[in-house]
Formats: C-alpha cells, sequence, structure tokens
C-alpha cells in the first residue's frame, strides 16, 4: 500500500485530536506529506531515511536539531504495512515528553491504515459485485462465458439457480414525495445519496445469501432473489409477496421510506434473470401510470394493460380519439363500471346513483361514441381508450 497525501492528513488530524503534539507523516522518500504544520509539508527530513533504512526508530533531541536543516526535536517511527516499511509517522517535542506517546501514536497510525486499506478493498469489491449484477440484469454476457463464469464464482454469485427479479422503487419519504422531499433543502441531493447507500448496506446485510442486490439509477433497487425450485406458481407467489412486504416493512420501519416493489416472473438462470428484471421494471412502470399508488405488483396484476406500452402512435389517436367526446363523469362511469365487471347494479351502488341513472349514462356513451359498454368487444375498446389517455396523461 502507498500512502496518499490526502490520507496521511486524515490520520495526522485524527491522531492529534488524541495526542496533543504536532504530527507528521513522510512517505518513503523522506519527504513530510502531512503535519499540523502546514509549513512543513513537502518539505525534507533527513532522519526519517535512517529510519526506513534500518527500521528503527531515531529521537532527536534540542542540540542535534539544531546541526540539522529542517529538523525539530522529536521521534520519527517506521510505518509497516504487512511486512514493508512504507513511510515514516513523526512526533515533534523533547524526546523525554513525547517519548510516552510514541509507541501508541505508530500503533493507532498502523491501525487507521489497516482500516482504510480494508475499506478500500470492500469498495473495489462492491464495485466489482455491482458491475457484474448490472451485466446480468443487462444480459450482457460477453463473448467469453467461461470467463463470465469465473467473474461470478470469483465474486461468490451463484448464476445457475432460480430467481426472481425485484425492483424496488422509492416513492415517498417521511410521507414526503420524493421530488418534493428533494426538492425542500440545498442539502438533500447528498442526503439521499447517503441515504440510498445505507439502504443498500442494510439490504446486503439481511440478504447477501439468498440475493444479488445492487442500486439502479438514484431511487431504485434491484434484487435477484433466490427462489426454491420445486415450489408451485401459487406458493411461489406466496413466498416472495412474505419477502416484499417485509422488506416494504423494513424501509419504512428503519428509514421511512414508502416504496412500491415490481416483482418479475421466475428465471430459472442466469440467461433469464435479465427477462425477469425488464418485467419488473414495466410492471413498475405501467401501474405506476395507471393507479400510481405504492404497493407490491406482480406481472399477473398488469393484465392486459401491457398493450398500453407497446401500441403504436397511429393507433394511440385512433382510439383515445373516440373517447375525447365524452366529459369526466361519463368517463369516470365507465371505468366504475369495467372495475366492477360490467354489473350494473355494483357500478350504481359504487357510485352512489340509482340504477337508472347509471343505464341512462351508459347509453348516452354509446350515443356519443357509437360503443356500448355493455357489449364485450365494444367494451374492451372503450377500456383501452381510457386507460391510453390515463397512461399517457
Amino acid at each position: 500500500m502507498k500512502l496518499s497525501a490526502n490520507l496521511a492528513q486524515n490520520i495526522v488530524n485524527n491522531s492529534m485530536q488524541i495526542i496533543k503534539k504536532n504530527i507528521n507523516i513522510l512517505d518513503e522518500n523522506g519527504i513530510i506529506i502531512a503535519s499540523g504544520d502546514q509549513g512543513r509539508i513537502n518539505t525534507f527530513h533527513e532522519p526519517s531515511l535512517e529510519v526506513i533504512r534500518t527500521g528503527k526508530t531515531i529521537e532527536v533531541d534540542k542540540h542535534q536539531s539544531s546541526k540539522i536543516d529542517g529538523v525539530l526535536p522529536g521521534i520519527s517511527l517506521p510505518i509497516t504495512f504487512g511486512d514493508k516499511i512504507i513511510g515514516v509517522v513523526g512526533i515533534t517535542g523533547d524526546p523525554e515528553e513525547v517519548r510516552v506517546f510514541a509507541q501508541l501514536l505508530k500503533n493507532t497510525v498502523e491501525l487507521m491504515l489497516q482500516d482504510a486499506f480494508l475499506r478500500q478493498q470492500l469498495q473495489v469489491e462492491t464495485g466489482a459485485r455491482d458491475r457484474f449484477i448490472h451485466d446480468l440484469l443487462k444480459g450482457r454476457f460477453e463473448y467469453d462465458m467461461d470467463l463470465f463464469r469465473l467473474r461470478a464464482r470469483t465474486l461468490g454469485c451463484d448464476i445457475e439457480v432460480p430467481r426472481v427479479a425485484m425492483v424496488i422503487d422509492i416513492l415517498k419519504i417521511g410521507g414526503v414525495p420524493l421530488k418534493e422531499w428533494v426538492r425542500g433543502n440545498d442539502g438533500r441531493e447528498l442526503k439521499l445519496e447517503s441515504m440510498t447507500t445505507d439502504v443498500q448496506r442494510r439490504l446486503r446485510q439481511l440478504h447477501e445469501e439468498t440475493s444479488m442486490i445492487t442500486r439502479v439509477g438514484r431511487e431504485r433497487f434491484a434484487i435477484l432473489y433466490i427462489v426454491p425450485d420445486d415450489l408451485k406458481d401459487e406458493q411461489l407467489k406466496k413466498y416472495i409477496d412474505c419477502i416484499a412486504r417485509k422488506l416494504s416493512d423494513m424501509l419504512d420501519k428503519v428509514f421511512k421510506m414508502t416504496v412500491s416493489i415490481g416483482i418479475g416472473n421466475k428465471a430459472n438462470n442466469y440467461e433469464e434473470y435479465s427477462r425477469s428484471y425488464r418485467e419488473a421494471c414495466l410492471v413498475l412502470k405501467i401501474t405506476k401510470k395507471i393507479w400510481g399508488t405504492p404497493s407490491i405488483y406482480y406481472w399477473d396484476d398488469i393484465g392486459v394493460n401491457i398493450i398500453l406500452e407497446y401500441l403504436p402512435a397511429n393507433i394511440e389517436e385512433i382510439i383515445t380519439k373516440t373517447i375525447r367526446v365524452l366529459d369526466d363523469n361519463l368517463k369516470e362511469t365507465v371505468r366504475v363500471f369495467f372495475d366492477c365487471n360490467l354489473s350494473v347494479n355494483k357500478a350504481a351502488n359504487k357510485l352512489f346513483v340509482h340504477r337508472n341513472t347509471l343505464t341512462y349514462r351508459l347509453d348516452r356513451v354509446n350515443s356519443l361514441t357509437g360503443l356500448d359498454p355493455r357489449n364485450f368487444y365494444d367494451a374492451m375498446y372503450l377500456y383501452l381508450a381510457i386507460m391510453l389517455e390515463k397512461y399517457n396523461s
């Protein structure tokens, strides 16, 4: 490990809070790269070269320092990392006074270096894992599948087991819609970045053994969750639903986040993971536009609404043109009628109107559009028109 000036200065600042003496850190060439005395940075310290060469502590008293240019009284000790001396740490002052701090300082600096190294390695490993998961989600397997499988084994990712993709969108924080929450304070963007980092860390702590977890975008997380291979469809949905609800409850309780979770269909191995992920993303996109209510949504929930995403623009125009003659009251009447499975009685009760009033409104829709909501095929056309208008608004 090579000492950087920024890391060294952080260590100096933290160490000086413990030891109320000036501290210098020098590189392998005897140059001061960090100090409590900013005027000494980038100056040469001759005794340090001897410390690096011999690995021994050197003390310089007031008399000795007066004979060496740029040197003050103090004690210099080797900084070791592994079995290698990578620099020198010095404490300024009369050796008789500062000797009691010397070994403590050396130990403190080396512990801080080890901690920084471990955090750096963790960041590298996390970055590599995130890039690998992103490749899986996008279906980017490279040209050499043996190399891709080697990446998986190196990172401890099993890509041959069934998984289900879950995509989590943050919609609110503390009950406030996310966009409003971010605009509420100049520092909220940085706060959101810190919070999502904490969320990812918490998710990995709870589910690392069964999941591959990464962040995709500012307020979205993706999870590839291992599922038992022997569960029937209904059992699998209950199994995943339990996990998703626990995730949603945890995010609400710990981070005050309101989320929607989109869940794709089961993927048998790495070749299908990206398909399950795309399904989960599409589920969130469609349900957000149509219903807009935070919840847990499955591929089956969107049903025929999947058509809304893929209709060509010219067909959309033809369909939505049909209902432009309807006012909002008639559109709502038709929507509720469809929600009640074309039951006049149920729809009338839900709208708090008499059955005859509802019948009049449905007749009015038929008169204006030429489509009868009580006819199955006409109802399908009207439903698409109303949903398209809402989807594109």
